[in-house]
């Protein structure tokens, strides 16, 4: 099979807003994905994989979140976005907007970290036939390995605030190295990072409309061993929020990918190809068979 060029795309969630995507299209096609991204990652940097899911037979859609990339207004610190909109409104829109263009073919969401965490908040995610999440877990700090977990207080305690009341919004730097933040994204990640209640509503209000206890389709939680904040038991606490999901565990350690290191980000390196690329991608044929 073969990969078009990544055609640049525009769809609005429920609110409005306006989201900016970027969609490589298949040829012949058997399925459809969206990726949807970590905080910090903008679209760009899941094209790689976008491309090979195409050579798989599967449209994929990437974009950016509210607040990210190219999906943010101008100035940051006026940007209105909130992590929550993220899961209750973009990630919902993205999955409509291809149930509606490719109507014919099963669709699968693939997501990155807190686009695996908010899969419970699309009032649509029935529409999916399978989820794969890849290192998403919860982000509560005790549950990450040290040194990081102390780093992660000093961003939370420290940058952070100090960045909102300087410039409004969290800028790139020493310790954030993803991309920019607006106000509203970070306060309420912080929020849920600092706080050790169950993900969904008890966590935050914002998810009260949640639907985490309706998802059962099969979900595939594949995380890495060296990564420092989805840990086996951030993991483990993220998925007891999906009781009745069909949930697949898997873990990689970096040696049986052949690698020094894997992390929290690394499964998008193309040199994992025909590895762990391949894995996921054989791990959706066969659900959408």
């Amino acid at each position: 099979m073969s990969a078009l060029p990544p055609q640049p795309v525009t769809f609005s969630a429920r609110d409005g807003r306006a989201l900016a995507g970027l969609l490589s299209e298949a040829a012949p096609a058997r399925g459809a994905l969206v990726v949807n991204g970590a905080t910090g990652f903008r679209r760009e940097f899941y094209l790689k994989f976008a491309a090979y899911c195409a050579q798989r037979g599967y449209h994929a859609l990437v974009y950016d979140y509210r607040g990210m990339g190219a999906s943010a207004h101008a100035p940051l610190s006026a940007e209105p976005a909130r992590m929550s909109d993220w899961g209750l409104l973009d990630m919902p829109a993205a999955l409509a907007w291809l149930a509606e263009r490719f109507a014919q073919l099963p669709l699968v969401t693939v997501g990155h970290s807190v686009g695996g965490q908010l899969i419970g908040c699309m009032h649509n995610q029935a529409r999916a036939r399978a989820h794969v999440m890849l290192a998403a877990s919860t982000g509560y700090w005790r549950r990450q390995r040290v040194p990081f977990r102390y780093l992660a207080l000093l961003f939370w305690k420290l940058y952070g605030p100090l960045m909102l009341r300087r410039v409004g919004y969290v800028p790139h730097g020493a310790l954030w190295t993803g991309d920019s933040l607006p106000r509203g994204v970070f306060l309420q990640w912080r929020q849920w990072c600092l706080t050790p209640a169950r993900f969904g509503p008890d966590l935050d209000e914002a998810m009260r409309d949640s639907q985490f206890a309706a998802v059962r389709a099969p979900l595939l939680a594949w995380g890495f061993t060296d990564d420092p904040i989805a840990t086996p038991g951030a993991v483990e606490a993220l998925l007891a929020s999906y009781p009745q999901a069909q949930i697949e565990r898997r873990w990689t350690t970096p040696a049986e990918a052949g690698v020094r290191a894997i992390g929290h980000h690394g499964f998008f390196s193309e040199r994992h190809r025909d590895s762990l690329w391949r894995g996921a991608l054989d791990w959706i044929d066969a659900r959408c068979n």
